[in-house]
């Protein structure tokens, strides 16, 4: 749980942030569309992940010290490719969190997951005319602007996977040169430990580095904001946050947590204390029978979570 619901914390721009980067449980769905989640519980698999990064610290470290620089391999190159790995594993985090904060791909995730949505679901009073016009907008510009921010990301982190794949083949052939002309690599016994602990370096590198540190990221920053909340918190709820849900359909009431969707005054309005989750989406979602109020809900809270 990333915090008790019902201590109505409010999340910084930094906390919400690292949240999203780390692996969570839930996914939202609605009219055939799906995104991972923003803010909702962690993954209970993130133990496995930092099982996996130290399992391939690990095998790296005796890779590199027990084996390669007993075969006369530079003390400096092997230092310098533990850290190699580990580097090139984690940069998605790093770039994600601190150079290029818009190729969050689990934001641009949703923020794709919102602008289709909108494409589908009209607003109170729109024409079709204007609906067309707003749709064509919408295509031409946002979804193709995070389609390209999701693609560079795709990108760059096949560049990584090639690095890492690379560092694990140059121990590999470095191993190669040092042993005597003729002999098989998989004749030796220290052969095979290089090429299996090179290769499960890398891919435990990739399958829970990246996923480990972001959740590392996220207890840093959780830990001290937390507290200092706690410390202030005087125990009395915040009045709702009145948002209005200007898409066409009809709602159904629901309160779930700290959310709820109300009907007021012939209008619709999204109402929420502080931050809105994936799972109160979910809910606020199911409890509608008409699909365009579904759509209209998922947009709202999809709205605000991004802003």
């Amino acid at each position: 749980m990333p915090y008790p619901r019902n201590t109505y914390f409010n999340p910084s721009g930094r906390y919400k942030q690292t949240w999203s980067l780390v692996p969570q449980v839930r996914t939202v769905s609605v009219s055939g569309h799906k995104t991972k989640s923003l803010y909702s519980d962690l993954s209970p698999a993130i133990p496995i992940f930092y099982i996996l990064m130290f399992l391939a610290i690990s095998f790296d470290v005796y890779l590199g010290f027990s084996i390669l620089a007993k075969s006369g391999v530079s003390i400096a190159l092997i230092v310098g490719s533990v850290l190699a790995d580990l580097l090139l594993a984690i940069a998605p985090f790093l770039i994600e969190s601190y150079l290029f904060k818009d190729w969050n791909h689990v934001v641009l995730e949703n923020q794709i997951f919102q602008k289709e949505l909108e494409c589908k679901t009209m607003k109170n009073e729109e024409t079709v005319e204007e609906f067309q016009v707003r749709r064509s907008i919408i295509l031409e510009g946002d979804l193709r602007k995070f389609s390209a921010y999701k693609r560079n990301g795709k990108i760059l982190r096949s560049v990584l996977i090639i690095g890492i794949f690379a560092i694990a083949f140059w121990k590999i052939y470095t191993f190669l040169k040092v042993i005597p002309p003729g002999i098989n690599i998989f004749s030796l016994v220290n052969g095979k430990i290089v090429i299996i602990f090179s290769l499960l370096c890398a891919i435990f590198h990739l399958l829970g580095s990246e996923k480990a540190v972001a959740h590392l990221s996220f207890y840093f920053v959780k830990g001290p904001e937390f507290k200092k909340y706690n410390r202030t918190n005087i125990g009395q709820k915040p009045e709702y946050q009145p948002n209005e849900v200007e898409y066409k359909g009809k709602y159904a009431d629901k309160t779930s947590g700290n959310t709820r969707i109300v009907n007021r005054d012939g209008k619709t309005y999204l109402e929420y204390i502080h931050i809105v989750q994936d799972d109160e989406i979910q809910e606020l979602i199911n409890a509608q029978t008409d699909e365009n109020a579904k759509r209209g809900v998922a947009i709202k809270c999809k709205e605000t979570q991004i802003i």
